[in-house]
């Protein structure tokens, strides 16, 4: 069946962030952006949002985290992150990546799902499309970048029928793809954990980053 932006408005209305754990250390704007490399554009800086969302973890209870992307992913991000709630999706943890450190290696080993991260692409000197707010990896440790047999991040095993696991013909891939983003599993080496979105590297304005947005927290 279609996923709809109506099932995912009721849903959200029957789960607020209110309604998961609090076990987890609400950010704020500034921490969610706090010790990001200092030559990181002033424009990118502000073009993030901070959304709090809201998902189910693999003991099978609700859970809330927040996640950093461009002001223009949040509309797709919130239907995906309802998509997963109708779907029982579990996600290990949703914790913005300045809480380790901005450490990407640190953030794949413990399965933590996350999106702006100013930084390369491993050993290619070219800045990866996290670095602008454009990308979301989704349980890394479940959903590895393979590559001539080495697996990242290292200990992980990539099994299609285990939760949380990312494969072609997921409803979570097909829904990302009908809204503009590229799976990295489609890749000749495959990165079964990322997303991304191809747009333009620009200064949104002011209204363009304060459209009113259901449910979750702006920057």
């Amino acid at each position: 069946m279609k996923f709809c932006t109506l099932c995912a408005m009721v849903l959200l209305l029957s789960v607020s962030p209110g309604a998961a754990p609090d076990e987890y250390r609400v950010l704020t704007p500034e921490e969610a952006l706090s010790g990001v490399d200092p030559v990181c554009p002033e424009h990118i800086i502000s073009n993030q949002v901070l959304m709090d969302v809201v998902h189910w973890g693999f003991d099978g209870g609700l859970h809330r985290g927040q996640l950093v992307v461009d002001a223009r992913l949040v509309e797709d991000m919130q239907l995906v992150f309802a998509q997963m709630l109708i779907l029982g999706f579990p996600l290990e943890s949703v914790i913005p990546i300045s809480e380790l450190g901005w450490s990407d290696s640190l953030s794949m080993a413990i399965n933590n799902t996350s999106g702006f991260n100013y930084r390369e692409v491993a050993g290619s000197g070219n800045l990866s499309k996290h670095a602008y707010g454009m990308a979301v990896d989704f349980n890394p440790f479940l959903n590895p970048y393979c590559h001539d047999g080495i697996v990242s991040p290292a200990g992980s095993v990539y099994d299609p029928d285990a939760p949380g696991t990312l494969y072609a013909g997921h409803p979570v891939v097909e829904l990302l793809k009908s809204l503009g983003w590229r799976w990295g599993g489609d890749w000749v080496s495959p990165d079964y954990q990322h997303f991304d979105r191809r747009l333009e590297d620009i200064e949104l304005t002011v209204e363009d980053h304060h459209l009113p947005c259901f449910i979750w927290r702006f920057l």
